[in-house]
């Protein structure tokens, strides 16, 4: 970083190029060689109405007009301070944009997320309890039990889970608690 200020500095002193000085910022997106352009420029005109026409993305302009000392004379100070607005206008603009469109995406995510949710999830005699390892479906209606088909399309005899918990899947819900735990999908 020493270096960065350094080579700041330079360019500010000895070379004396805004443009130059303002190029090193943004190039190197560093707040505080902002604030040390800034400080270094706040008595020099040229240099002000430099960083008021090209840092208004980079940096809060308002930070920089709040600093410029009352009765300082600043070339083509009214032109740079409407470029600022219109640069916030044009940023308000994409921002109200961007967020319609996240939203639009958000409601249609949502609602293709209902619609597979919704959709039922078939059954079959082959299908076996990922617990007791037996058939979901049984022929005795003696010895038959409530279903549990969980989204993840695992399925278990009602009494064969443990108390309460019907809300996740137990063999997901286990997979994701530690690493190589296998489990068979029914598919």
């Amino acid at each position: 970083m020493g270096n960065h200020k350094k080579a700041l500095s330079i360019i500010n002193e000895d070379i004396g190029d805004v443009d130059m000085a303002i190029e090193f910022c943004k190039e190197h997106n560093d707040q505080e060689l902002w604030d040390d352009l800034i400080e270094f420029s706040i008595n020099k005109p040229t240099f002000v109405k430099g960083l008021l026409n090209n840092i208004g993305t980079h940096v809060d302009p308002i930070i920089l007009v709040r600093k410029i000392r009352e009765g300082m004379q600043i070339p083509g100070l009214r032109d740079s301070l409407v470029k600022i607005l219109q640069d916030y206008n044009l940023q308000m603009s994409l921002r109200t944009g961007c967020q319609k469109i996240l939203i639009s995406d958000c409601f249609g995510l949502l609602d293709k997320q209902i619609k597979i949710q919704r959709k039922g999830i078939p059954v079959s005699s082959s299908h076996i309890c990922q617990v007791c390892h037996t058939n979901i479906i049984v022929s005795d209606l003696r010895t038959a039990s409530n279903v549990v088909v969980f989204f993840c399309r695992h399925a278990f005899h009602e009494d064969c889970l443990p108390v309460h918990s019907t809300d996740s899947c137990t063999i997901c819900s286990t997979q994701k608690k530690g690493p190589g735990r296998t489990y068979s999908m029914i598919k």
